[in-house]
């Protein structure tokens, strides 16, 4: 039974995080975030709430996957005008959610939908936006974001000077945790002096005939770098992905070098990833790099060069050619 609330009528002061829905499916991104949410949320005494937008109830697949989340509430917003994602429309609900909640934080996956809204209401609401945040913690009753910075060689710790606290969390940076008791579940209506315009119209909808990748969440993971020299050679990494039941991932500059799409890069402009093994193909090891898959398992790096960063942090190296050892492991993973 989900209790039907007017907006003045939630609590204030609480520690938000969007809940991404696309096509009635809840991203995994949204019970990713509310795992270092909780833990501020105990050590700040504020509750978690994770507010999700949508055309319906009734269209929503995922509520039982929400009733095991660690959120303390959960907001729905359900409009027919939400059915399909807007950036202007989206970004007036949440920013009217800020006003009449007055929330302590405010928290976005930095998914494709999330980097679209948090800096327009971050603009709106003339407030701070740390973006990509990987760690999470309190110092002093505050709220201390980490992330990569001045060329992504050095972690910065960042405190907001605004409040709501606004932040977008890197994907795969937390793991996602369950609750044992189910959250409250609370059917939002707007005031109803809300308006529902959006200056974006919805022609047509066509699904991308792609298959996202699973990145974030593959246990085995082999990554290429500039040290496989061509993009016919790093293609043969979906060969062995393959046979391993791996996913592909990538360094920055062979995903701007056109070798890759963008959404297999690795790092603080990308995915964070935890496999317990990750095989890393002629790649150096720039801290943009290693932010993203530190917290992997087991280690292997196949490089030139034995002083290379992610040669000297790997539980097992390789030194070779990058290209040549590919060829004869996949070689060898075929007999």
């Amino acid at each position: 039974m989900i209790e039907k609330k007017n907006l003045e009528e939630l609590k204030k002061g609480s520690l938000l995080a969007f809940g991404e829905i696309f096509n009635g499916k809840l991203h995994p991104s949204a019970i990713e975030v509310l795992t270092p949410l909780k833990e501020l949320g105990l050590k700040l005494d504020k509750k978690v709430v994770l507010v999700c937008l949508m055309d319906n109830l009734q269209s929503f697949q995922d509520l039982e996957v929400l009733k095991k989340s660690i959120a303390d509430e959960v907001w729905m917003v359900c409009h027919q005008e939400l059915v399909h994602f807007k950036d202007d429309l989206y970004a007036e609900v949440l920013i009217e959610i800020v006003k009449k909640t007055s929330p302590y934080g405010l928290f976005f996956p930095a998914t494709s939908i999330g980097c679209a809204l948090a800096p327009r209401i971050a603009g709106k609401l003339n407030l701070g936006l740390c973006a990509h945040v990987n760690h999470l913690e309190v110092e002093d009753g505050k709220i201390v974001m980490a992330r990569p910075t001045y060329g992504e060689n050095i972690i910065a710790k960042l405190i907001s000077k605004t409040t709501p606290v606004m932040a977008t969390l890197s994907i795969g940076a937390f793991s996602p945790s369950y609750g044992e008791r189910e959250p409250k579940f609370f059917e939002v209506a707007m005031p109803e002096e809300f308006t529902w315009v959006s200056k974006i119209k919805v022609r047509n909808f066509k699904p991308s005939a792609k298959q996202p990748n699973r990145l974030s969440t593959a246990k085995v993971v082999v990554a290429g770098g500039r040290g496989l020299k061509s993009k016919e050679n790093f293609k043969k990494l979906f060969e062995l992905a393959q046979i391993l039941k791996a996913e592909v991932g990538a360094t920055r500059p062979v995903c701007y070098e056109g070798w890759v799409e963008e959404d297999r890069m690795i790092g603080v402009s990308g995915v964070t990833v935890r496999p317990k093994v990750y095989i890393g193909f002629g790649i150096s090891g720039a801290l943009q790099h290693t932010v993203g898959m530190e917290n992997s398992e087991f280690i292997v790096a196949v490089n030139t060069d034995k002083e290379a960063p992610l040669v000297k942090m790997a539980h097992l190296a390789l030194i070779g050619d990058a290209s040549k050892v590919l060829d004869l492991l996949i070689k060898k993973l075929k007999k």
